[in-house]
Parts: structure tokens; C-alpha cells; sequence
């Protein structure tokens, strides 16, 4: 999968510690860099089945997408921020924090 195909709030099937498992997208962030390292790009998403944070280094990780999305409506789940569901047409404001 390309990184210009990976949405935030998305799910996807992922090979998490040996197993295929579906986990949900909450951030794409830009990794600066550093003096022995070039600039990347980290992916976070949580594991649905043990609700755990795990950190995707490269979007070729990800399978394809899940069917199906709860996602968007557990507010605990949204960025801060204006966030629109990739599975809803649905928008949500910026959250005050």
C-alpha cells in the first residue's frame, strides 16, 4: 500500500507480532532527521483486538482496507482537530482541549 492511499480513521489488515490483524490509522507523522539518519514518515494506529498503540514504520505494512468502521463515532478516537471519516460522510469539528 502507498502512503498517499493510507487515511486517518481508516482501518486496515496489518501483520502485527505474527498475526493479521486489523488496526485503525489515528496519526501520520513526519519524522525529522537527524545527522546519521534521512527524514521518514511514522504511522500510528492502535490494534483493534488488544486495543494497544503500535507504530507502523512503512505504509507496505498495510494490507488492505477493512470492511466497516467505528471508528469516527467514539469521540475518544478522533485527532484534534477537523477530522472528516474516510467510512462516514461525516465531518466533526476541531475539539477544544
Amino acid at each position: 500500500m502507498k502512503l498517499s492511499e493510507v487515511q486517518i480513521g481508516g482501518r486496515y489488515t496489518a501483520k502485527v507480532s505474527g498475526k493479521v490483524q486489523v488496526v485503525r490509522i489515528t496519526e501520520v507523522r513526519e519524522v525529522p532527521a537527524t545527522n546519521w539518519s534521512r527524514a521518514k514518515t511514522q504511522i500510528e494506529a492502535v490494534n483493534e483486538a488488544t486495543g494497544r498503540r503500535i507504530t507502523i514504520r512503512s505504509p507496505q505494512r498495510l494490507r488492505r482496507a477493512a470492511n466497516g468502521s467505528e471508528f469516527c463515532t467514539e469521540a475518544v478516537n478522533r485527532p484534534a482537530g477537523k477530522f472528516a471519516c474516510p467510512s462516514y460522510d461525516k465531518v466533526w469539528p476541531a475539539t477544544a482541549e
